[in-house]
């Protein structure tokens, strides 16, 4: 028997990406929910879980419905108050914290939860059967195919996803303002922009582009800031970005306190407890303590992006990358739906109803004989002896011979076919509202209002404009390179590593490459890279930090160019640079022919033209050369004895006759 392999493994692949992407990490755009979290919440639901249990007796129990393991981690994301905007589990004991890396969760069985007022608010709807109810992994037991929620819980809950060849990131939305724009946009057809917000607090940075970028298209990238106050030589960090934590920030302080690139912050501290998160950073009396805030925004994770990518399993079953007003139009589509089914449920019990009461109106006419019947009659003939004389249909008949025989009289009959006309009445509105666009859309309005008015909260990430003076601080900050020690590794094939002073291990190099240069030099300082006839500047704070286990920044990448001739560097502790040319010349250059007053990056005209550059070396001081000809005769020289030129394309001078290599001593 032949098997083709790669069918097998497409077939397979295909049925797993399918099953990964709608049954796992994708949140369904219906009730903004990945599977895990509706079981979750389902079995709450079933276990009546409206007081305190243990998270254990709830994460056994979630396993009759998901097939995957412990739930017990997804649970403790969805308690935590500064991870959701309004919890769908209320938590008691350690659940640990959105904003913590390294504060571990209690395990399951000290915990305990209950379902919050906002999940057992969705589960009121359930018993009118407006979703579909699908069996479990097994078949035991009927789940909601999605829960019956009355307001987009898709954009007002955070949440991620990686599954097969996509991902999933959608932020929160403040639900005042999802419930307010929702309203407007139904009556009059007006799309707001609406603007993330996030558990965590902070400042989101106005950017009014990228928000309508979201909202129109899902994908864009909003920035974060972390809330600060200065008080003397104190900064207190009090709300960080929904995309970092605590200890990601202050690992990355104390790296730069380390490194040398931030000298005025003497102390940095995570005194988050009871009172609420807060990281205490003490600076120097003397620190500019506006441009170090600004500094520290730079360079560490108090100011974050957060990227969006609302990739949502949409109505259709199939994933798709919608904005906040896609989102919102397939959910209202599928929320008038619901409302529709739940009226046509409604209409269907309360004809039941009155085709039972009118079965019931009949017998009024004649008590006495239908209790004759029910009593005389073999009981395998009641019913067809109730239907043969009063004119009723089986189900009728059925009622009134199971109704208890004193209940067989004219008052109890009356008083329940008194109602015939009110029901007849409210199934008539119901039937009307079915078919009348706007009453059904008033139902999602007044849905939303309730929500709005009973779990709304006000706004926690706070827009931020960047003003004139911010803009001055921030250009100042990005234009102050931190200012530390580096060793500057360059090599012949054109890699650039900025390492630590304090690094002296062997160094990965490109197979066949070599270290042709090294630099200890300051971060604020420049490299010049010569190519063609031209030399190009490369800032040393550009370049990113290394280690010796890599190979460090490519410059023909980031230049444009295709080779590196050689290197010096725009440093004061660096005079000269010698440059040896195939004519046997050598050029002596003052390195203050490097230095210019704009920000330019390429200096023309940098080496001699129609000769080849054999040798670059950047000197401190005058040194001793030795200096070998084409016939093996060797020389030393010390630089003194050469003229330093400004002029950077000057040819040099003879040294000795058919130069073929310059060394130093």
């Amino acid at each position: 028997m032949s098997i083709n392999i790669e069918k097998v493994i497409k077939e397979n692949s295909l049925e797993y990406a399918n099953y990964v992407i709608k049954n796992r990490a994708i949140c369904d755009v219906r009730d903004g929910m990945k599977p895990v979290h509706r079981r979750i919440l389902y079995t709450m639901h079933l276990m009546k879980a409206y007081g305190f249990t243990k998270s254990q007796n709830i994460s056994g129990q979630v396993t009759r419905l998901h097939p995957h393991g412990d739930t017990y981690g997804t649970m403790v994301t969805m308690v935590q108050k500064d991870g959701n905007l309004t919890p769908y589990i209320e938590g008691k004991g350690n659940f640990s914290q959105h904003t913590s890396r390294d504060l571990q969760a209690g395990a399951s069985r000290y915990t305990e939860a209950r379902l919050s007022e906002m999940a057992k608010d969705i589960f009121k709807d359930l018993d009118k059967k407006t979703v579909n109810f699908v069996p479990n992994f097994d078949g035991a037991i009927m789940m909601p195919e999605v829960l019956p929620v009355k307001f987009p819980a898709v954009l007002h809950y955070a949440q991620e996803g990686i599954a097969y060849s996509m991902s999933s990131r959608i932020p929160s939305f403040n639900l005042n303002e999802l419930s307010e724009a929702i309203i407007k946009y139904i009556q009059t057809g007006e799309k707001t922009i609406l603007v993330p917000d996030f558990a965590t607090g902070a400042y989101i940075v106005e950017n009014p582009t990228m928000f309508e970028k979201i909202n129109m298209e899902g994908l864009g990238s909003v920035r974060l800031r972390a809330k600060a106050e200065i008080n003397k030589n104190i900064i207190s960090v009090t709300e960080i970005p929904y995309s970092t934590t605590r200890e990601a920030i202050v690992d990355k302080i104390i790296d730069l306190i380390k490194s040398g690139k931030i000298k005025d912050i003497t102390d940095v501290k995570d005194l988050t407890g009871l009172h609420g998160m807060e990281i205490e950073i003490t600076c120097k009396k003397s620190a500019d303590m506006e441009m170090l805030l600004e500094q520290l925004y730079q360079n560490t994770p108090m100011e974050s992006s957060y990227s969006c990518n609302m990739n949502v399993i949409s109505t259709n079953g199939l994933p798709q990358v919608l904005g906040v007003w896609g989102i919102i139009d397939e959910w209202l589509e599928w929320r008038r739906g619901c409302i529709k089914i739940g009226l046509s449920n409604e209409i269907l019990v309360l004809n039941k109803k009155l085709h039972l009461l009118k079965g019931l109106e009949k017998v009024l006419l004649d008590i006495d004989k239908a209790i004759e019947i029910i009593r005389l009659s073999p009981e395998s003939q009641i019913n067809s002896n109730l239907i043969a004389y009063f004119g009723l249909d089986t189900t009728q008949a059925e009622y009134i011979s199971n109704m208890k025989l004193r209940n067989i009289n004219k008052d109890y009959i009356v008083k329940q076919i008194k109602d015939i006309h009110d029901l007849e009445k409210t199934r008539d509105d119901l039937q009307l509202k079915m078919s009348d666009e706007k009453a059904i859309n008033e139902i999602v309005c007044n849905d939303l209002r309730e929500v709005s008015s009973k779990y709304g909260k006000v706004r926690r990430t706070k827009p931020l404009q960047i003003n004139e003076k911010a803009k001055e601080t921030i250009s100042r900050a990005k234009k102050e390179a931190p200012d530390y020690k580096v060793r500057l590794v360059v090599t012949k094939d054109g890699y650039a590593k900025k390492l630590s002073t304090a690094s002296r291990a062997e160094q990965k190099l490109k197979e066949g490459d070599e270290i042709v240069a090294e630099f200890e030099t300051n971060n604020r300082n420049e490299l010049v890279v010569f190519h063609g006839t031209d030399a190009y500047k490369v800032k040393i704070d550009s370049l990113s930090d290394s280690k010796p286990t890599s190979l460090g920044d490519y410059l023909p990448s980031i230049l444009g160019i295709d080779k590196v001739l050689g290197y010096t560097i725009v440093d004061d502790n660096y005079k000269y640079t010698l440059i040896q040319y195939s004519n046997g010349k050598i050029a002596k250059i003052s390195n203050e022919s490097y230095y210019t007053e704009t920000s330019r990056k390429k200096l023309a005209n940098s080496l001699c033209k129609g000769l080849d550059v054999i040798k670059v070396i950047a000197i401190e001081d005058d040194v001793d050369l030795l200096l070998s000809n084409t016939k093996g005769k060797t020389t030393e020289k010390n630089t003194a004895e050469l003229q330093a030129k400004k002029s950077r394309a000057t040819q040099g001078v003879v040294v000795i006759r058919n130069l073929a290599e310059m060394k130093l001593l």
